[in-house]
């Protein structure tokens, strides 16, 4: 919220007489308000049925990738379906929600969302009918589609762009290909042809941090200013179960001491250095909580009230690696979650797979209902950085309950 009242301003003062791109910057910032400010009233109060829909999407752009990241918690690259949200499907979810109360939406999740032969027309389209919504695509950049990219940049998409790594033969290690130059050239023909286009969009690189590479922060952080691009923002690896995390024909795997759990004082000293660069040549950084000040908390999820994360069928899951966690149960209708291609938000956002989800999640009157929220990958903001559980993921008690609702 700070990062984006920042970036507004430095919006504002660039672009004071242009109006086109101004309005809807302004208008996105107020929405954003309204829905947080809507969001946290209904938790404060205990609301489980809301007068209000969902604020943020997630769009799981296509069952397929041409990578195979070690942390990933499948392998899309040989083992996806190739099934994918087309233009028209996009066009039936937005008539299935309140578009007006949407604040942002992500072309991510799943695959690579390149690979989708209908991202430039889903984005065009998003934009030209919901200026205000802000739009992100999450991409690993190893496919460069000139036409793609300038229609991306019209039609004000923010890229995030996952490199997770600073040098060569660390990014073939964590990605299982060898394209490191292609992705850092297509990173600065990216920022080239904003430049040229005269966009006011943002450019990020992501990192998972994890023993392969957190020596690297520092020369990732002066490879994002020697690229010219905005932020860099990390997280701690998640080390899914061992089952996940098998890829096919890659001799490399990712292990639980390959968690930053285990590295504790490297890693502290490595992102503090990094911080200090970063200020001092000017990129924002990003960074989950150090292990020195990690605090517990009481859990304080939000997603219930906010979130869709919609996978290429229409099934709805309720937060990030939820379509991953909670995938059998959906799959196999021991969970109601909904599907927003067949159905109206209104038929299942507040039905009993919804309220359970809040009442697991409510600051008070608790109910421990939902057993994927007592293994999640965001504990850590709770639990804190120096738990364990939410570095190296335990979901036996998930997999083995027999819940249904």
């Amino acid at each position: 919220m700070v990062s984006d009242i920042k970036n507004m301003l430095l919006l504002v003062m660039r672009n004071i007489f242009n109006i086109s791109v101004l309005y809807p910057r302004i208008a996105s910032l107020l929405r954003l308000k309204k829905a947080n400010i809507r969001i946290n009233k209904a938790i404060r109060h205990g609301d489980l049925t809301l007068s209000f829909g969902p604020s943020s999407l997630n769009f799981m752009m296509i069952d397929t990738c041409n990578s195979q990241c070690i942390m990933c918690g499948k392998d899309y690259k040989t083992n996806g379906s190739g099934d994918s949200l087309s233009f028209e499907d996009i066009k039936k979810i937005y008539s299935h929600l309140n578009m007006r109360q949407v604040v942002d939406l992500i072309y991510g999740g799943g695959g690579e969302p390149f690979l989708n032969k209908d991202l430039a027309d889903i984005a065009a389209y998003t934009h030209k009918n919901y200026p205000v919504v802000q739009h992100t695509v999450i991409t690993n950049f190893l496919e460069w589609k000139p036409t793609v990219v300038k229609c991306l940049i019209d039609s004000r998409v923010h890229f995030l762009v996952s490199v997770n790594a600073a040098k060569k033969d660390t990014f073939q290690n964590i990605s299982g290909v060898n394209f490191f130059e292609r992705v850092i050239s297509n990173i600065s023909k990216l920022v080239k042809l904003r430049h040229e286009m005269k966009a006011s969009i943002g450019i990020s690189l992501s990192m998972v941090l994890m023993k392969q590479n957190i020596g690297e922060l520092c020369d990732f952080i002066k490879l994002a200013e020697q690229l010219g691009v905005d932020e860099v923002k990390t997280l701690y690896v998640r080390i899914y179960p061992e089952s996940y995390r098998k890829k096919r024909n890659r001799d490399i795997f990712i292990n639980p001491e390959d968690s930053l759990f285990f590295h504790q004082g490297e890693c502290d000293r490595l992102i503090q250095e990094a911080k200090q660069l970063a200020k001092q040549i000017g990129i924002s950084f990003c960074h989950e909580p150090l292990f020195y000040c990690s605090q517990t908390i009481t859990r304080n999820c939000n997603e219930p009230w906010k979130s869709l994360f919609i996978n290429f069928n229409g099934d709805v899951y309720p937060c990030p690696a939820s379509e991953i966690l909670f995938k059998p149960k959906i799959d196999s209708g021991q969970y109601n979650s909904g599907n927003i291609l067949k159905q109206h938000v209104e038929k299942f956002w507040n039905n009993s797979f919804w309220q359970a989800l809040r009442k697991t999640n409510i600051q008070e009157n608790r109910e421990d209902i939902i057993p994927e929220c007592l293994c999640c990958g965001n504990s850590i903001n709770w639990w804190g950085s120096r738990s364990e559980k939410a570095h190296v993921l335990d979901w036996k008690e998930a997999e083995e309950s027999d819940l249904r609702i």
